[in-house]
């Protein structure tokens, strides 16, 4: 019985490694004057990385920024999958 159960825990194991194989994490970060301009840009860009690479986004986009005197930067990250 014990047996049984192992293989069973293997074979989830295995079957959830092939499909974390197939999604990716994706980030991109823009950079603006404002922090709406940098929002935009981030948001823009991980969206074009993900179309170009044949993926599609998966979930929602989380942005984190950071403001400096002169501008902001934003980074942008979304899960993907083929």
């Amino acid at each position: 019985m014990l047996r049984i159960a192992l293989l069973t825990v293997a074979a989830v194991a295995m079957s959830t490694g092939a499909q974390a194989g197939k999604c990716s994490n994706s980030s991109a970060s823009g950079l603006g004057v404002t922090k709406d301009i940098a929002m935009f840009m981030s948001n823009k860009a991980v969206k074009d990385m993900i179309a170009k690479n044949g993926e599609k986004g998966v979930g929602k986009v989380t942005t984190t920024c950071d403001n400096t005197l002169i501008s902001t930067t934003c980074i942008s990250k979304q899960k993907s999958c083929k």
